[in-house]
């Protein structure tokens, strides 16, 4: 078992995935913490659009629907609701179905080969993604990639520090010294890039990464103050949202929350 970061989803080698491989998808600031609030918040699902005129077309193919996302930080245009992950932390989202569509996050997801199983990551449920992702690896005897969405094709840093988390958390739990490690699961064995993002993660850890991030200060510029900093808080959940499957008629992933 192989542990490997993606930067961003340029860089994923379709061709060497296989089913079953894991890949966790990261838009720390804000994506995949927004849709681990939503489903926290009782969303029945949030369905993942690749752009805005997939997400309009999968409002109206099911009237009822929340429109949700943004451009370039802002809300798009008569959408319901932003990717402000403290917002959504005050909403009562009981059996709601939600359409999120972002600036790079939610391509990330439509980027991950589709043969993966594709969970969404971040701080706020780092260690039960992480637990997670171990568990259905080890089941399958497959590698885990973790999957930066990056900013506009380019390298973002709040993304890359928290794939560092994500590693070094991965790689404490499939250690033969902790509780949880089973003797005779495959040995989980980190890639350069994996090390690499775990010494990013050493270099920039909350809260020193809000100052250097460009995700988090355009953010900060657009008055969304309490969202950055929201982001960075670890463990907060035990929710981890999983692409479950495709809906047919609108091509939208459906994400739910995992059972294992």
């Amino acid at each position: 078992m192989q542990l490997y970061v993606f930067f961003t989803p340029e860089t994923i080698l379709p061709e060497r995935a296989q089913a079953g491989d894991v890949y966790i998808v990261i838009d720390l600031i804000r994506a995949t913490t927004t849709m681990t609030v939503m489903l926290e918040q009782g969303a029945r699902r949030v369905l993942v659009a690749e752009s805005i005129e997939q997400a309009r077309a999968g409002a109206a193919a099911h009237p009822g629907r929340a429109l949700c996302g943004e451009r370039n930080v802002r809300r798009i245009p008569g959408f319901d609701y932003g990717n402000s992950p403290r917002e959504f932390a005050q909403l009562d989202l009981q059996g709601r179905e939600l359409i999120l569509t972002t600036t790079n996050g939610t391509r990330a997801f439509h980027a991950c080969p589709p043969e993966t199983i594709r969970l969404a990551g971040c701080f706020r449920n780092a260690h039960a993604v992480v637990s997670a992702a171990l568990t259905l690896a080890r089941e399958r005897e497959r590698d885990i990639a973790l999957v930066c969405a990056g900013e506009f094709g380019y390298f973002a840093l709040d993304d890359a520090v928290c794939a560092g988390y994500l590693a070094a958390e991965l790689l404490r739990l499939a250690g033969p010294d902790h509780q949880e490690a089973d003797p005779g699961s495959p040995v989980l064995t980190p890639h350069g890039s994996a090390l690499a993002a775990i010494a990013i993660y050493e270099a920039y850890k909350p809260p020193r990464v809000l100052e250097y991030s460009e995700s988090s200060l355009t953010v900060l510029r657009a008055g969304l103050v309490d969202d950055p900093p929201f982001c960075v808080e670890i463990d907060r959940s035990s929710v981890v949202p999983a692409v479950s499957g495709r809906e047919p008629e609108t091509g939208l992933l459906i994400v739910e929350p995992l059972a294992l």
